[in-house]
């Protein structure tokens, strides 16, 4: 393990050249596209792997809440099946929450793999001094 601690990923914003295109052929939710926000980088895999449980069941949703359209790919968050405008007046302000509660949990999963990492080379330094210690007042005769 390593003595760095987790820097927090950041919303950056949300990546023009990459929104989608609506259908719009009259089917329901044809009106809807992909709108992908970038972070400030890749997430760590633990992050990553939580995210769309986290957007599913975020800690404040408004009633225009999609659950599902979320995952991440890379640095990037998308949401496939939602306007630009549905994300500048709903999913903004969840998609912040959600990446602040997921920011916290890594920090306390790293800082608890940070102590477990420490306690496990303690007890290997004391075991490996008392091996020594023994080791050396054996005597074979």
């Amino acid at each position: 393990m390593t003595n760095e601690s987790f820097e927090p990923i950041e919303i950056v914003g949300v990546d023009i050249d990459g929104v989608g295109r609506p259908r719009n052929d009259g089917t329901r939710g044809s009106g809807l596209y992909r709108v992908p926000i970038k972070l400030s980088r890749q997430p760590p895999r633990e992050w990553a792997a939580a995210f769309s449980r986290a957007w599913d069941r975020p800690p404040h949703f408004s009633t225009m809440h999609r659950p599902g359209i979320a995952s991440i790919s890379g640095d990037t968050v998308v949401l496939d099946g939602t306007t630009i405008e549905e994300v500048r007046d709903f999913h903004a302000r969840t998609l912040s929450l959600v990446v602040a509660e997921l920011n916290r949990a890594q920090a306390q999963h790293d800082a608890n793999a940070e102590a477990n990492a420490k306690h496990a080379a303690e007890e290997r330094s004391v075991h490996e001094a008392t091996i020594r210690e023994v080791a050396d007042g054996i005597r074979f005769e």
